[in-house]
């Protein structure tokens, strides 16, 4: 039997952090568990400033391995979080995973220094290559890993899990965290803290959109109806969770089975609260449809429409249906749903008339409110490789590495200056509507937290600190 150290990196900025469960490394703790391993999470998220838990961790429980999942976000807190693992226990075997080691292996052992990677889905992989290296066996034949192998960087490519597979899986291992202190942090849905679980329900998408890394896959795989209900029974009857956070990429794009879960949770768990903060497709939305999520304790439900523009819906290969998101969006608000609109300002080619139609566009709709980003574009991304074009044709060069959300390239069509004016006109315009604000206070599902939300809005409002690319 071997102890292995779980790690998440978290990216924080400006003290604000939006933090949720790790699912992922709950499920290949359960995995570990079931191989006969014990195994431990460490969350940096709870520990960004000075990484002093995860110091004790590491010299006092001395794991036999360490794996650390990292997505393109957390790039720079990795390095932070090798650098202490090596300087503390440099002899141990390092596995990276996640969708940023997936894609980018080479670097994850040349660069970062891990000594394996696990290349896609973990649960059935990461076991197998523990017990190998535990046994001092031949990890060559082990599919979907990476290693150096004579000073080069051997890869065999994986496989995505069956939905055969996902639901013969067991559930996530939920004793693995403190519940209490992710009851005390912001998580993604936004609507203040309280204690609550991540659920994922379904993996992959099989929309092609340039800006997502598609981090579980583009082929959508579903769990079953009952394998779902079951693990929302467990959590609420056996852990007292009433608040569930869906994180699926795309909890709608099977419609029977949404209403199957939905109907499920209505009539055999009961009083429970959701959210779906990840953005559902909004235009496979039909009026029934949110009242049935209504009926089954939905309180808030994100929308990711990012542009009003048709042309750049087709550029960005997202193809919304603009006038079904709309109606959608009413739909929601009339059925009580606290709705939340995702929208992005900045795309390649994006003119500042383009920006401002999306704005208003948001100002015009009945959301309580709204989220406006800068255009991003993550390494990895297709969105990546046209920003390295674009850039090029500037004669810059930018390391995609350090990119986040706080600090990104302008690859729209616009001059800097417009690109922050017409964010900044945004979050003015949705927000300074007396309506609104009132609509705002009567829904939101936890009002004493609204002051902070607002102080977090107005700090985005305020002029850009550093300078694009």
């Amino acid at each position: 039997m071997s102890k292995i150290l779980l790690i998440k990196p978290r990216f924080i900025e400006l003290g604000f952090s939006l933090i949720t469960q790790p699912v992922g490394l709950m499920y290949i703790g359960a995995a570990l568990k079931g191989a006969g391993h014990e195994a431990k999470i460490h969350d940096c998220g709870l520990d960004y400033k000075d990484f002093n838990i995860l110091r004790s961790t590491l010299t006092g429980w001395k794991p036999d391995f360490i794996g650390i999942s990292v997505i393109v976000t957390e790039l720079e807190n990795t390095k932070k979080v090798m650098k202490v693992v090596r300087e503390l226990l440099p002899d141990v075997p390092v596995i990276f995973g996640g969708p940023w080691p997936s894609a980018n292996p080479q670097e994850a052992i040349k660069k970062f220094g891990a000594d394996f990677v696990v290349i896609g889905e973990g649960e059935l992989v990461f076991p197998e290559l523990i017990n190998a290296v535990e046994k001092d066996l031949s990890t060559d034949s082990i599919t979907g890993i990476a290693s150096l192998v004579d000073g080069e960087v051997k890869i065999n490519q994986g496989r995505q899990l069956t939905e055969e597979e996902l639901n013969s899986l067991p559930f996530p291992d939920w004793e693995l965290l403190d519940h209490k202190l992710y009851a005390k942090m912001d998580s993604f849905a936004s609507v203040g803290r309280r204690p609550y679980m991540a659920v994922i329900t379904s993996r992959g998408c099989p929309y092609k959109c340039a800006y997502c890394h598609r981090t579980m896959g583009k082929v959508f795989r579903k769990r079953s109806v009952e394998s779902v209900l079951a693990e929302l029974e467990a959590l609420r009857f056996q852990h007292g969770f009433r608040e569930f956070e869906i994180i699926d990429d795309c909890f709608n794009l099977d419609r029977k089975r949404m209403h199957a879960i939905l109907d499920g949770i209505k009539n055999r768990i009961g009083d429970v609260k959701l959210h779906f903060p990840n953005g559902v497709r909004a235009d496979m939305l039909e009026p029934e449809d949110l009242n049935l999520f209504k009926q089954a304790g939905t309180v808030s439900i994100c929308f990711a429409i990012e542009t009003s523009s048709r042309r750049l819906q087709k550029m960005i290969h997202k193809n919304l249906n603009i006038d079904k998101a709309v109606c959608a969006i009413n739909a929601s608000v009339k059925a009580g749903i606290y709705s939340i609109g995702f929208f992005m300002i900045g795309f390649p080619t994006e003119t500042y008339e383009e920006a401002f139609d999306t704005v208003e566009f948001a100002a015009r709709s009945d959301l309580h409110r709204a989220v406006f980003v800068y255009v991003t574009p993550f390494a990895g991304t297709v969105l990546a490789e046209m920003a390295v074009d674009i850039l090029k044709n500037k004669n810059y060069i930018i390391d995609l590495q350090k990119i986040n959300f706080y600090n990104t390239p302008n690859i729209s069509a616009m001059t800097d200056g417009q690109l922050q004016k017409v964010f900044r006109r945004g979050y003015w315009r949705f927000y300074l509507n007396p309506k609104r604000l009132l609509r705002l206070a009567i829904r939101y599902p936890r009002v004493l937290y609204l002051p902070q939300y607002a102080l977090i809005t107005l700090i985005k409002t305020l002029p850009k600190s550093g300078k694009f690319v």
